[in-house]
């Protein structure tokens, strides 16, 4: 009898747990001891000064600690396995050279072991440097600690409520990081993907907060959205509120109404990944130009040829979006899809997409002379027609990304797929649709 336990059918996607306290959701137990293994890839961005020095983080003052060995994490390490990505999607004066929006007011970073992950995404709100201090504070913080917590503490949490607990305070310690700091509003998402005891699958836990969104990319079930519980499906959303935001939002206090807890699992070769709304928002078929919203005016939608799309059609047809365009990227390059190409497809595509917008601000023609003020506010009212007919949305853009598996290096195959394929025979899978996944918390 195998000693591996299935978390979920063969046949059947995994299910995505999502509540508002770890207390909710299920309890999967952990294999503390893969939990600790040597650091394969640690890297952040966007530019070398996107972290603040660890050593100003958190109170308890965990980093200041001298580390060695495995304990010590060396930035700037990405690899196919584990990498982030981050991006303007905004337009450059030819002029001056300037880039709109500027600077990025992103962050990511990973910090991946030999078989677990964190991964953690933020998108400052609005432009400026608060906003991108805001971002780089909630990164640093919560890395710093959660770093310490899952890995390298003598007591590593032993299930994924333990884990979540542990998020939750890494977003109270951002929090106090950005006030202390005096820094704007920003999102922020975490994941970690952790081993399950006695099993080949990885339990893949997330806290967000926003409209930075995480998901799962598994080469068997498709595109799965982790954190679905953070927003409805089923309403029209206004792409330029948030929904939440840690940071000084009403006096020092943070805005939590979307905060969601989430689980789910996944397997080897599976890569969960997390965006900011500049990525997600660039595969909705309206932002694309594909659909109209269903909810618009009637007399619109009859002479407008393109579909008129729910909210709930739009999310799906997002996310095959987000999966034709990888599947697109592997049949081009003939590579097999890691992280890597990951956050490639994904960025090369929108970077393409948004190109028309860029082309009809960036017109050297409207800056080769001074125009008087009449004229000016003709051109500027030209190039807002014009832009809002063409397709996509300019943005900051960041994408950040895990493949689930065993390794050693870079180079090294991905051993979990081994394990995995050698016990799927020997492990019994229940054909009942109410036993497909084991529901009972571990005791």
């Amino acid at each position: 009898m195998s000693k591996y336990k299935c978390y979920r059918s063969a046949y059947m996607p995994p299910e995505v747990w999502c509540a508002k306290s770890a207390a909710e959701l299920q309890r999967l137990p952990l294999d503390k001891r893969r939990l600790r293994g040597d650091v394969i890839s640690a890297s952040y961005g966007p530019g070398d000064d996107a972290l603040l020095g660890l050593e100003d983080c958190t109170n308890n003052n965990v980093s200041s600690k001298k580390r060695s060995g495995k304990d010590r994490v060396e930035w700037g390490r990405s690899s196919r396995k584990a990498c982030g990505m981050a991006i303007s999607l905004y337009d450059r004066n030819p002029v001056t050279g300037k880039v709109s929006g500027d600077p990025i007011a992103d962050c990511f970073a990973q910090v991946s072991r030999t078989e677990s992950s964190l991964i953690v995404i933020a998108d400052g709100v609005n432009w400026g440097e608060r906003s991108r201090l805001a971002a780089s504070c909630a990164v640093t913080a919560a890395v710093d600690y959660l770093t310490n917590k899952l890995f390298l503490d003598n007591d590593v949490p032993s299930s994924t409520q333990e884990v979540l607990d542990l998020m939750r305070k890494a977003f109270d310690l951002a929090h106090e990081l950005i006030l202390q700091h005096g820094a704007g509003l920003t999102t922020l998402g975490i994941a970690a993907i952790l081993p399950i005891e006695h099993s080949t699958q990885y339990a893949v836990c997330s806290v967000n907060v926003g409209d930075s969104l995480a998901y799962v990319f598994s080469k068997r079930y498709g595109m799965n959205e982790l954190s679905i519980g953070s927003h409805d499906i089923t309403v029209e959303r206004d792409i330029k509120d948030a929904g939440g935001a840690i940071g000084p939002v009403n006096g020092e206090e943070p805005y939590l109404t979307n905060l969601t807890f989430c689980l789910t699992t996944c397997e080897p070769g599976d890569i969960v990944f997390l965006t900011t709304d500049g990525v997600s928002d660039n595969y909705d078929p309206v932002v694309t130009k594909l659909a109209v919203p269903a909810c618009a005016e009637p007399l619109l939608q009859s002479v407008d040829t393109k579909p008129a799309m729910l909210p709930c059609e739009r999310h799906l047809f997002a996310m095959k979006g987000m999966e034709r365009v990888i599947h697109e990227y592997e049949l081009e390059t003939h590579l097999d899809i890691s992280s890597k190409e990951l956050c490639l497809a994904l960025t090369q595509h929108i970077v393409s997409l948004t190109s028309q917008k860029r082309l009809v601000i960036e017109n050297p023609v409207y800056y080769n002379r001074r125009y008087k003020a009449k004229e000016r506010r003709k051109i500027e009212d030209t190039i807002r027609n014009t832009i809002r007919t063409l397709p996509g949305k300019l943005d900051h853009a960041t994408v950040v990304a895990y493949e689930a598996g065993v390794y050693t290096d870079e180079s090294s195959p991905n051993e979990a797929a081994q394990i995995l394929a050698a016990s799927m025979s020997a492990t019994s899978f229940c054909s009942s649709p109410k036993s497909h996944f084991s529901h009972r918390p571990a005791t």
